[in-house]
């Protein structure tokens, strides 16, 4: 199959999402499938849902799009509740709001499920490692796997803000030096990291890049002071300004 890009959680940062569309011209990657939270926390919502419109394959529902587009987030914390408010009245005043309510949920392409949280619940549902107790969620995970993966071996998620895969065996972290895997006949869930704010320590901007066979992560530098400071400008919380510089 032709390489595509995967990524997720662009969160309104304009900077982050056009290095990482310089860097897939540079691999000459011509397809991009989004899985949600285009928008939120970040100061440019609307630049990057219009790019995003115009230039992904696939555009998927993440749960800030769902409270976007319906006013429910009395589920989010008092920061994210602030960000997402005041990210829903610039959508509307742009007139964007009405393309969030029509994405989709999920996207099956052969192999793989496409989705911003798990099979569970596609929106807001995380993969993660560890549960609320801080105790390994492995056991619950290699469950999943073995159980819902049903017509298709892969699925990918964001949401989670961090990259890496949940196989049969444990879980693998990628890292600069160790970042392309073989995925033919296994069954995984690939979280892909975030474009606009990862929380793994590492500020730079992740992709993925999957061409069938392989999955590959990709690390992307961008000027976070310049997001950071456009938030510390608008009216959204100074903690989202912070929190990018750090990548946490």
């Amino acid at each position: 199959m032709e390489p595509i890009c995967v990524l997720s959680d662009v969160h309104g940062n304009l900077a982050a999402l056009n290095a990482v569309l310089t860097r897939l011209d540079e691999l000459g990657v011509k397809h991009i499938y989004s899985l949600g939270d285009t928008v939120g926390y970040g100061p440019q919502p609307v630049e990057c849902f219009r790019i995003a419109r115009e230039k992904f394959d696939v555009m998927l529902m993440g749960n800030h799009e769902y409270a976007a587009s319906t006013k429910d987030w009395g589920c989010f914390n008092p920061v994210a509740a602030q960000a997402i408010s005041w990210t829903r009245d610039q959508l509307v005043a742009a007139g964007e709001i009405g393309y969030i309510k029509d994405l989709p949920s999920s996207v099956h392409r052969g192999e793989a499920l496409y989705v911003h949280g798990s099979v569970h619940d596609p929106i807001h549902d995380y993969v993660l490692e560890k549960d609320r107790s801080g105790l390994s969620s492995f056991d619950a995970v290699a469950g999943d796997l073995e159980k819902e993966f049903k017509g298709f071996n892969l699925c990918f998620v964001g949401h989670n803000h961090q990259p890496f895969l949940c196989t049969q065996e444990g879980f693998i972290h990628p890292h600069d030096d160790f970042r392309e895997f073989q995925i033919t006949g296994e069954k995984l869930y690939v979280c892909v990291g975030s474009v606009g704010q990862p929380r793994d320590g590492d500020p730079r901007s992740c992709f993925v890049v999957y061409d069938g066979e392989r999955v590959t992560y990709h690390r992307v530098s961008y000027p976070v002071e310049v997001t950071s400071q456009l938030i510390l400008d608008s009216e959204l919380p100074d903690y989202l300004a912070k929190r990018i510089v750090v990548g946490r």
